[in-house]
Parts: structure tokens; C-alpha cells; sequence
């Protein structure tokens, strides 16, 4: 079994991706955004209230992605990169940013996922741009 690293990323970076996933989470109109490593490891996050319990969604939500992995791989695909899960009232969309990385997001009714796709392709994008910057 691997283990996977911890990543550690500079304050800058923490504080552009935070940033950036205010806009996202503004863009898409979502309830909630998660930004975390395929492991597991929170980076950041935008529109939790007392009632989530943040990092419970976060392992649960990587664990269905990498499970999802598992799953294309089973049917021959190297990955998947994205899935939505769509509820009566609430659904989720998960992206891969590159081999270490994951978007999740939660919306309502009041948003149509193709917007959330759109403003995910631009989410990371800009997230992979600043995660290999030097500093």
C-alpha cells in the first residue's frame, strides 16, 4: 500500500487558491466548494455553516472520487475526470485538477450544472497555474 505525501503549499498560494475559490463558488452560484488533495488533505474551502462537518465531506467526497477512478479504470479508462451526482434538491460535481488535486462542490435548483462545469474549467485552470508557480 502507498502512502500518499502530505503537500505543503506557501501561505501565498493557500491565500490565492482561497481567493479563487470565493470567485468560483460566486461564478457558479454554489452553496458550498472543497479544494483538497486526491488523499484526502483539506486545502481550502468556501461555504460551510456549523451544520457540515467539513472535513467528514471532504474524506467521504475523495473517497467516492478515487472509488470513481478505481471504477474507470475497471472499464478501461485511465480516469475520469469529472461526475456529477444530481438530487432532487442538491447535487455535486467533481473535478480533477491534475493527479493530485480535487474540486467538489455542492448546488441547488438555482444553479444548472453546466454552469458549475464552465466556471470549474476555469477554476482549475487558474488553480493548476498557481500550484506550479515558483512562489
Amino acid at each position: 500500500m502507498e502512502i500518499p505525501e502530505v503537500i505543503v503549499i506557501s501561505k501565498s498560494k493557500y491565500d490565492k487558491l482561497g481567493q479563487l475559490l470565493e470567485e468560483f463558488c460566486s461564478q457558479a452560484n454554489t452553496i458550498w466548494a472543497l479544494f483538497s488533495t486526491l488523499a484526502g488533505q483539506l486545502v481550502v474551502q468556501r461555504g460551510f455553516v456549523d451544520s457540515f462537518d467539513v472535513l467528514t465531506i471532504n474524506a467521504v467526497a475523495c473517497s467516492i472520487f478515487n472509488s470513481t477512478m478505481e471504477l474507470a479504470n475497471i472499464v478501461g479508462d485511465r480516469k475520469f475526470s469529472s461526475f456529477l451526482q444530481e438530487g432532487a434538491g442538491a447535487s455535486m460535481y467533481y473535478r480533477s485538477i491534475n493527479d493530485d488535486y480535487l474540486l467538489v462542490t455542492l448546488f441547488d435548483d438555482r444553479t444548472l450544472p453546466g454552469l458549475v462545469k464552465v466556471a470549474s474549467d476555469d477554476f482549475c485552470l487558474e488553480a493548476a497555474r498557481i500550484l506550479e508557480a515558483e512562489r
